[in-house]
C-alpha cells in the first residue's frame, strides 16, 4: 500500500502523520508513508488544497485534518 501524506510542514510539525500512525497501528498494519511538502510536488500530485491523504494514488482527503475514523476508514477501503 502506498500511503502519501501532502502538507507543509510548519513548526509545529506534521498533524496529519501521527493520525495516519495511529491508525495503522491501531489496523496492524506496517506500512511507511511519505511527506511530501514541497509546493511543486503537491500542485503536480493534483491536491489543490493541502493537508491532503493520498492512498494507492487515490485522494482520500484534502484541505484538512481528518479524523482518525476517516483515516481508519480511507484505509481500510484500499487493503
Amino acid at each position: 500500500m502506498e500511503i502519501k501524506i501532502f502538507e507543509q510542514v510548519c513548526w509545529g510539525g506534521s498533524k496529519l502523520a501521527p493520525i495516519v500512525d495511529e491508525a495503522l497501528t491501531k489496523l496492524d498494519l506496517d506500512y511507511d508513508f511519505d511527506i511530501i511538502g514541497d509546493i511543486p510536488s503537491i500542485a503536480n500530485a493534483g491536491i489543490m488544497n493541502p493537508p491532503a491523504l493520498m492512498i494507492n494514488g487515490k485522494i482520500k482527503t484534502s484541505g484538512k485534518i481528518p479524523s482518525i475514523n476517516e483515516v481508519l476508514e480511507a484505509i481500510k477501503e484500499e487493503i
